[in-house]
């Protein structure tokens, strides 16, 4: 008589997220997550490496951390424009590059929306055409900056000190090139995160260059607090503002997640599948409060930063231009005109990019096709009003909620006397937030993964084991 061994019950109930050693036995999420880590580590190390043939000055910083310009590019790009670094520009001109190309794959151009409906093999194409795009934003970025830096008396180019190289081939050929290269480098490493690393390289490189200055801002919105009190009373009152700060900062975390987590479900059913009894079984589709996420911050920035850009390098030349007088009066951040114009951006692009995102006529289509369809809604064109309608009516709270945030730091910096920089929310908070909980989602997608593959081995285990014979 043969009788099988009983599984092992422990083995297959016991939930594989408490197994003792579950990364450790997870060789490839472990060598996913040191990649990553190794890779953002050599990224801060270049950001130490000055470009050839530039002496920084000791207040560059302090000066850089002044300008909008720097910080806008900065937090796009997750560089550090005030070290002039090889890689100080990020990847922030690929980003304005890529937001190009997604405009103009909007039925603008029929070529680049075909190539778009065309999956993986248009893809590869609008790739090449958006780092094509990068390589004048990446010398237009590096020459306004060099001019920039200049300028406010942060860098000193070494040619002026011995002579060694002419002024106009180091200002237009040497140093963009040197930029430009540094540019492409991060995109490599982007994209070797994204195939070997966690999460969206950009995003990731983005994300890292931003969490890298919060200490460091930290510490001067202390000082900037401990400043501002009267001599007998610094320690107290600066330590009591900078709690406050830090209550309110985290405030904002807060309110930043809940809303990007919560979601309207629409329910959903299929021809012929019956209803469900039990609510948790119901099936839906999910509809984020805000569906486009932080692409129209983003959007808005680069599409801001473009012409203040050019007005760096318009202004060596001619700095009572109109364009440089519009710049610096009406797009800066500065003033109230230019924190309005950025917050309509935002809530523009949340419109847009939230149909874009969903595209409510492609949902109707599928649910035609399969079957599927909203109760109480006709399939097909009322299916898509449906879908559409509800979108806006999200993206009405999602647009202000992203406008605010974005412009908090600048209405609190004309209201107060705090740096723009140093001020709670704005975009590299967003980002920071938003780029957290995506790569969360997709390490718990990879456990819950790889949790199924130990559950089938420890069933086939288990199924083929041998037998004894009594």
């Amino acid at each position: 008589m043969a009788k099988k061994l009983v599984p092992n019950k422990e083995k297959l109930n016991k939930n594989s997220f408490e197994k003792k050693g579950f990364f450790v036995k997870n060789k490839d999420l472990l060598k996913r997550i040191l990649f990553t880590i190794i890779v953002l580590v050599i990224i801060r190390i270049g950001m130490l490496i000055v470009v050839p043939g530039i002496q920084m000055n000791d207040n560059s910083n302090s000066e850089a951390d002044k300008q909008e310009f720097f910080n806008l590019l900065s937090t796009l790009g997750g560089g550090n424009m005030g070290k002039f670094s090889i890689f100080s520009l990020g990847v922030s001109p690929y980003i304005t590059a890529s937001i190009i190309t997604q405009l103009l794959s909007t039925d603008v151009i029929p070529i680049l929306s075909q190539w778009t409906k065309s999956g993986e093999r248009g893809r590869r194409k609008l790739d090449k055409l958006t780092k094509a795009l990068t390589i004048p934003f990446c010398v237009m970025q590096g020459t306004a900056t060099i001019f920039t830096l200049k300028q406010y008396g942060m860098i000193t180019p070494k040619w002026e000190l011995d002579g060694t190289v002419p002024g106009p081939i180091f200002y237009f050929l040497l140093v963009p090139l040197v930029m430009l290269a540094g540019t492409f480098i991060m995109l490599w490493m982007a994209d070797q995160i994204t195939i070997k690393g966690i999460g969206n390289g950009v995003s990731i490189i983005i994300f890292a260059g931003i969490v890298a200055k919060l200490p460091s801002n930290f510490i001067k919105t202390y000082d900037f607090w401990a400043s501002n009190s009267k001599e007998n009373t610094i320690l107290f009152s600066g330590l009591i503002n900078f709690l406050i700060y830090i209550a309110a900062f985290l405030f904002v975390i807060l309110i930043i997640t809940l809303v990007n987590e919560g979601e309207r479900k629409i329910p959903i059913q299929q021809t012929g599948s019956g209803l469900a009894s039990v609510k948790e079984h119901i099936p839906y589709l999910p509809l984020k409060a805000n569906n486009a996420g932080v692409i129209p911050v983003i959007f808005a920035s680069a599409l801001i930063s473009t012409p203040i850009t050019i007005s760096q390098i318009v202004q060596i030349s001619n700095p009572t231009s109109g364009f440089v007088w519009f710049c610096n009066n009406i797009l800066s951040f500065q003033q109230w005109a230019g924190i309005s114009i950025y917050a309509i951006l935002i809530i523009m692009f949340t419109f847009l990019y939230s149909q874009v995102q969903i595209n409510p006529e492609k949902i109707a289509d599928n649910f035609k096709k399969s079957g599927t369809f909203i109760p109480g809604i006709k399939t097909g064109e009322d299916t898509r009003k449906f879908l559409s309608a509800t979108i806006n009516r999200l993206s009405c709270m999602g647009s202000l909620f992203l406008a605010f945030l974005a412009a908090l730091p600048y209405i609190i910096a004309k209201l107060t006397d705090l740096p723009s920089n140093l001020a709670i929310g704005g975009t590299g908070l967003i980002i920071v937030i938003s780029v957290a909980l995506q790569t969360t989602q997709q390490l718990k997608g990879r456990l819950i993964q790889q949790s199924f593959i130990d559950k089938k081995f420890d069933k086939f285990d288990s199924d083929n084991s041998s037998t004894h014979i009594w």
